[in-house]
């Protein structure tokens, strides 16, 4: 077995580069590090051709790592999507619609993130072996991929991802909120370094696309989603189940294809990252043509009916209902939609939408009430509406109905009964 204490003594005096390596004033370089340094260097079989990657080394006071970069010009189209509409105005105003308090920043100043780990086992030995990075300077796009070609380049990466971060203020990830962002900030912390992301905000692009686009086209994985909504076809790529097993092999020297495709993969990731963000950003600014899918028109006012422009939900409630919405969303677009109506005073096609409801199978309790409020505050007549009231509760004796729903309806009925009775009195 080596004598590791004699090795050390031997490398000090001979390199500076090594000796800045073991003398470091950051924390982070432990005996842990010194014996990794060692064992890597000490008759390391040499690396196959077949694993030779294309790249730039970088240097940093913690080591070595590669950076690999890739440039878009501005007439790039990612599917249909080009980068370069990425407007700020827009996505500040999908924002707003999701309640995001934050201004956007200027464009230059916001970054994609997306990694390749090593497992999706989780805790504190999965390793983020590749960082991508994409970002906009002027109308070109670059991807910046931070990969390490072995564990012990990982505090190299991550000081040099720190520095870099540091020209942005808005980061935006695809589940990074449960992944990326959670599992970079470890590193940083089991590395003793600063972790960039506690200054920036973020936004994750995934809960916003779920409620955009999942009642529409189910699945809403990125990979699905560029297919469907940018009209991108990745072709031959790597399936993500199998990048920890080819990042295994490239450490063995093999596999050199296999890891390539991953950074391909991890660039077509970052990219259409941004294409779906230029998407959402056009599904809440433009309006929706009459050939669109009528489940995306219904989950977009399902967003903004909550929203101080409400009242758009109205025209979108209607456009997908006229373009054809299927059960169950037909019925729930109808029941919103009286709620709406009644808000914004249109009480005859709000009472025409209950009227409809109240003849189907399933039992709507926000139609039979609104009936009976149009009725009781509108035309006056609070027999007719303690009539709607008591045919409502008739049918829920012969439906498994809930309790709620009764409750409410005899509580209805009740009010209008005492009114009835304090009225008789005067």
């Amino acid at each position: 077995m080596p004598d590791f204490g004699k090795a050390l003594r031997y490398l000090r005096p001979r390199q500076s580069a090594q000796r800045s390596l073991f003398h470091s004033d950051n924390p982070v370089l432990s005996l842990t590090h010194q014996l990794a340094f060692l064992r890597a260097h000490a008759a390391a079989p040499a690396v196959s051709e077949a694993a030779h990657i294309e790249g730039e080394e970088e240097v940093t006071p913690l080591g070595r790592h590669l950076v690999v970069r890739t440039e878009l010009d501005e007439d790039h189209y990612h599917g249909k999507v080009r980068l370069s509409r990425f407007s700020c105005d827009e996505v500040d105003r999908l924002c707003a619609l999701l309640k995001r308090r934050k201004a956007i920043p200027h464009r230059d100043r916001i970054v994609f993130l997306d990694t390749e780990t090593t497992g999706l086992q989780g805790g504190a030995g999965m390793t983020p072996f590749i960082t991508g990075l994409g970002y906009f300077e002027g109308d070109a796009f670059h991807v910046r991929q931070y990969f390490i070609r072995d564990f012990d380049e990982e505090p190299s990466k991550l000081l040099a991802l720190e520095e870099f971060l540091q020209r942005f203020s808005l980061v935006i990830t695809y589940n990074g909120a449960t992944f990326d962002l959670p599992l970079l900030e470890t590193r940083f912390t089991l590395a003793r370094l600063n972790s960039p992301f506690e200054t920036m905000e973020h936004l994750d692009l995934l809960p916003a696309a779920r409620r955009l686009w999942r009642n529409g086209h189910g699945s809403c994985r990125l990979a699905a989603l560029e297919c469907k909504i940018a009209g991108f076809l990745r072709g031959p790529d790597v399936p993500g189940a199998v990048i920890p097993r080819a990042y295994f092999d490239y450490l063995q020297g093999r596999g050199g294809a296999v890891i390539r495709g991953v950074l391909k993969h991890n660039v077509h990731d970052i990219v259409s990252l941004a294409a779906l963000t230029v998407c959402a950003a056009d599904r809440v600014a433009t309006e929706p043509a009459a050939f669109d899918n009528p489940e995306d028109i219904y989950s977009l006012a399902r967003i903004i009916e909550n929203t101080p422009e409400w009242k758009r939900a109205i025209d979108l409630y209607e456009m997908a209902l006229s373009a054809g919405l299927a059960d169950p969303l037909l019925f729930k677009a109808r029941e919103n939609l009286i709620v709406l109506c009644r808000r914004s005073g249109d009480h005859t096609r709000a009472l025409a939408l209950c009227e409809h409801l109240m003849a189907e199978e399933m039992f709507s309790r926000t139609a039979w009430e609104a009936a009976a409020l149009y009725y009781e505050r509108i035309a006056g007549d609070a027999v007719r509406a303690a009539g709607i009231l008591d045919r409502a509760l008739r049918r829920l004796e012969s439906a498994e109905a809930s309790k709620r729903d009764r409750a409410a309806l005899s509580a209805h009925r009740e009010r209008l009964q005492q009114k009835g009775i304090i009225f008789q009195t005067a």
